[in-house]
């Protein structure tokens, strides 16, 4: 039986790898995907996005939005009795959710007629991938999409069980009386919400000043006071120094504000960042080069070998899904011969967190945009001033847009509120069709809706917004 040469061959399932694989057999090529499943939450058919990361987590959160809600049901005129929240019912929901996705891209798969290899794939060379246990599949093109994983800090090794990672917190069962949450960035933040919701003592450690520190400061501070209110405590500028075993529970030692300080827990969570998935695939077999783990490529998702692309996680970018989805589609358009845009510029890549109150920022912040030397205008609305979040008693947080002052383009956007997630992209399309705040304020948006916000903030650049 002669030898299959596949056009594509993709190492990893995750979102990166998955839109590259059906990119490019809606575009004629000949695909095939290697894609692991070792159970740690490292590997799967959908990446960890869909088994144990983006999509199962916000079936939790969700959850946790509605116990939230419960709790003041006589808001809402609503009496209840006998109310309990069974966190490990949540989990079973937040699985089904998750398989339910992971079965439809097994379905695309087989619809774009993608030949899919279940093993760790390993570069033998620049147009060969070894399947673990299986075939050697040779390819005219390489597209590594492995992904990354949570790591460890010293003194805070993961053990699965009382140091753990979100993995390990998205099908925790058993609701511990406290926990410690070791970073601050989105991940931190949104099972800092959950966990709450549930009842559970929560404490965040942040080394840097702020939490979610790479968000506008006004964002920041809204958040700190907001979970201030929710119960939620935490320590910012807070070395954690290791965790001691006291009576069987867990004793975070740290440094805040110049003091030795103590928090005693049942378990650890970190969110204290990533390691790329580049060990053991064979890069060293081709040259492939990286920067402290992660693979080096251009703005069309070429590495420095010819023939060898990456995508997602694992180039180290900026690691969120649907830039993932984005580098994926350009490495597979540019093996087609396409000529997709480079992606050049990571900044202007929506950024959400999905606790609540929600996040959700675009561009740069006031901060980094004064250090680079630009004259800006801003404009700040209130959610308070719409009556739709009135309405809906979901009203603190505000809209904040930023405008270079000589041309009126849109420097960045940054949201905290109701439904925030969803109100980032009409930005995104302004900024993408080259527009400014007057065309933002001038398009009208229907009443009365979230979005008026978005309006009223981009008026307000110039003192136009009404309701504020």
């Amino acid at each position: 039986m002669p030898e299959t040469i596949y056009d594509v061959v993709v190492v990893g399932a995750g979102p990166g790898g998955y839109h590259a694989a059906i990119r490019a057999a809606q575009l004629g090529l000949t695909v095939a995907v290697v894609e692991k499943d070792d159970g740690t939450g490292i590997g799967g058919m959908g990446g960890v996005c869909l088994n144990w990361g983006c999509i199962p987590s916000k079936a939790l959160l969700k959850n946790a939005e509605l116990v939230s809600h419960l709790k003041h049901a006589d808001e809402w005129g609503l009496t209840l009795s006998g109310f309990q929240a069974d966190m490990a019912k949540a989990v079973d929901r937040s699985r089904k959710v998750s398989a339910s996705l992971v079965q439809g891209i097994g379905f695309l798969m087989k619809k774009n007629k993608i030949e899919v290899f279940k093993g760790k794939g390993v570069l033998k060379g620049s147009t060969q991938v070894q399947v673990e246990g299986g075939p050697v599949l040779t390819a005219k093109n390489i597209i590594i999409a492995t992904g990354a994983r949570a790591r460890s800090l010293p003194g805070l090794e993961v053990d699965g069980k009382r140091i753990i990672t979100s993995r390990h917190a998205l099908e925790m069962r058993d609701k511990p009386k406290a926990i410690a949450i070791v970073g601050a960035s989105a991940i931190g933040c949104e099972f800092a919400y959950y966990f709450n919701a549930y009842g559970v003592e929560v404490m965040m450690f942040e080394v840097l000043g702020h939490l979610v520190p790479k968000e506008d400061e006004d964002v920041s501070v809204e958040l700190e006071r907001q979970f201030k209110k929710q119960g939620i405590k935490f320590a910012t500028g807070a070395k954690v120094q290791g965790v001691q075993d006291r009576d069987g529970r867990l004793v975070v030692k740290y440094e805040a504000g110049g003091q030795a300080q103590e928090f005693e827990c049942d378990r650890v969570m970190l969110g204290v960042g990533v390691q790329a998935n580049t060990d053991g695939i064979g890069l060293e077999n081709v040259g492939v080069a990286t920067d402290r783990g992660f693979i080096k490529v251009d703005g069309h998702m070429r590495t420095n070998v010819g023939g060898v692309y990456s995508v997602g996680d694992v180039t180290g970018r900026l690691m969120l899904a649907h830039v993932a989805f984005t580098q994926g589609v350009v490495a597979a358009e540019t093996i087609a011969g396409r000529a997709p845009e480079a992606i050049e510029d990571y900044s202007f890549m929506p950024r959400c967190t999905y606790c609540q109150p929600q996040i959700a920022s675009i561009g740069l912040t006031e901060a980094e945009a004064k250090a680079k030397g630009i004259a800006l205008k801003v404009g700040k609305f209130p959610f308070r001033g719409a009556g739709k979040a009135i309405a809906i008693n979901d009203y603190e947080g505000f809209v904040k847009i930023i405008t270079n002052a000589q041309t009126g383009e849109i420097v960045g956007a940054h949201m905290i509120g109701p439904d925030v997630t969803e109100l980032i992209a009409e930005v995104g399309v302004v900024k993408m069709l080259e527009g400014t705040n007057v065309e933002l304020g001038a398009l009208m948006h229907a009443h009365p809706t979230l979005s008026e916000a978005v309006k009223e903030a981009a008026l307000a650049v110039t003192g136009e917004a009404i309701h504020s």
